[in-house]
């Protein structure tokens, strides 16, 4: 058999990696699922940009080889990209081009579904279509809250576009990369990457006419009790925090919306015992101020997310840590809000948030409180009401312990992690480097994508755990 490297070149290298297999396992420094993912990666990007070659110059171990023992390398594809969607979805890179086109848009919510739909569109082709829909999902029912759209207009045009555009290329459908993989354990050429574009162009441009133009005026609106309850108006929260040492607010003007976050706005600025309204005049914010703002339960999260600095002090002040490693872990990657409503007979009924000790007893800071028709600019000493609705921040496991106590309901669906700029912008990095080595053909798209999620592991932009259940 020939090589194109030195004798014995793989045989030393695999037992480089097995060794490091077991001692990784032996160490347990790092997860066991982790090491051996870790490990995967590295022998299909050992044998892929190091080929074993027979004397015919044919390759003696491929990626199916590699990947026999788990499942159909087109199958494995498709996981790896659905956990990368759910990476970029966790870390908010998609939030921030939904942002930046609510934001330039102003009040045209057409204008929003037309450049989402061209997104998806332009998407769908370089990553799995049902990723694709898992991503713009929360996506599209923020776009349906923020201009009172039935998310049932909004929600089959998605997959409708998702699937004619994902049919443009090998790896935007599912079917595609496993008639690509029968092909090639058939003996026949895989499929191209953009070998059929041009046709899937027509269909898919043709279709995506029909969705933005005809289907709208086709589909029925409707609205349920539920969707009634949460997109009402009054789903909004006041909350108040300590001004530090923030350099983009300290010395600036205090405006109407003056964080620069879509849903909150400025209520109140407390300077001691002298509080400020609307309008403000001549005044300056300084280190120590308190304000008091009006946020959807969206908008607080970002408010976390955004400007770390701030300490939110509607936990009381003698409850809220200001600073050391206590307050470090609340900036933590494990933390998540959620949404809680005061249960009927609660026993926190009737206590203010100081009396009541959320972090110190249930490890959860409340960020906000939806005070129904008894909004109170003070929030500290504010009694709390049986049906008052919380905004709580914590780890998943305290918010987890939280359902199980009965003077409150954790409501279902509201739990999400609270994600770092950090990790949005190294989600985007990895998700467009494994797209462009795929698509360049350097590497198959099954070992660029499996090694985008172990990068995204490393990274720590996803847990185990999340990549799991995506």
């Amino acid at each position: 058999m020939v090589e194109t490297f030195p004798n014995g070149f793989h045989i030393w290298a695999s037992y480089a990696l097995v060794s490091a297999a077991i001692i990784g396992f032996a160490i347990g420094r790092v997860q066991v699922e982790l090491t051996s993912l870790l490990i995967l990666v590295s022998l299909l990007l050992l044998f892929e940009i190091f080929p074993l070659l027979d004397a015919a110059g044919e390759p003696v171990l491929e990626t199916r080889d590699l990947l026999a023992g788990f499942a159909n390398p087109a199958l494995l594809s498709v996981m790896a990209l659905l956990v990368l969607g759910n990476g970029l979805w966790r870390s908010g890179a998609m939030d921030r081009g939904l942002k930046w086109m609510m934001g330039y848009a102003g009040n045209h919510e057409k204008v929003v579904l037309v450049v989402c739909f061209t997104v998806i569109f332009l998407t769908s082709p370089f990553v799995s279509n049902t990723p694709v829909v898992v991503i713009f999902i929360p996506v599209f029912e923020a776009i349906a809250r923020r201009y009172s759209i039935q998310p049932s207009v909004t929600m089959m045009p998605l997959s409708f576009i998702a699937i004619l555009a994902g049919m443009t290329t090998l790896i935007g459908s599912s079917t595609n990369l496993l008639v690509s993989g029968a092909m090639s354990a058939l003996g026949e050429r895989p499929l191209g990457f953009f070998e059929f574009t041009l046709p899937g162009l027509v269909l898919a441009t043709t279709g995506l006419f029909y969705v933005i133009f005809i289907m709208p005026r086709l589909l029925p609106l409707r609205i349920s009790p539920m969707q009634r309850f949460i997109s009402g108006k009054h789903r909004r929260f006041i909350a108040q925090f300590n001004l530090g040492a923030d350099p983009k607010l300290v010395g600036a003007a205090p405006r109407f919306n003056i964080l620069g976050i879509n849903g909150t706005r400025l209520l109140l600025v407390q300077r001691g015992d002298h509080p400020f309204v609307p309008p403000f005049g001549n005044l300056i914010l300084q280190e120590g101020d308190v304000l008091v703002i009006m946020a959807t339960y969206q908008g607080l999260a970002e408010v976390h997310t955004r400007f770390p600095s701030l300490m939110f002090s509607t936990s009381g002040e003698e409850d809220m840590p200001e600073k050391g490693a206590e307050r470090e872990s609340w900036l933590s990657r494990d933390q998540s809000v959620a949404e809680a409503m005061i249960a009927p007979g609660s026993q926190f009924a009737g206590q203010n948030l100081e009396e009541i000790g959320f972090r110190t007893r249930y490890g959860c800071l409340v960020l906000g409180i939806e005070r129904h028709a008894r909004v109170s600019r003070h929030l500290t000493g504010s009694i709390i009401y049986e049906g008052d609705i919380l905004v709580l921040q914590g780890s998943r496991d305290a918010i987890d312990r939280l359902r199980e106590h009965r003077g409150v309901v954790v409501l279902d669906g509201s739990t999400q992690p609270l994600p770092e700029a950090r990790d949005a912008r190294m989600a985007s990095i990895i998700f467009v480097c494994t797209i462009l080595i795929a698509s360049l053909g350097l590497l198959p798209i099954s070992v660029t994508a499996i090694a985008g999620v172990s990068l995204m592991l490393v990274t720590r932009v996803l847990t185990l755990k999340q990549a799991s259940r995506a």
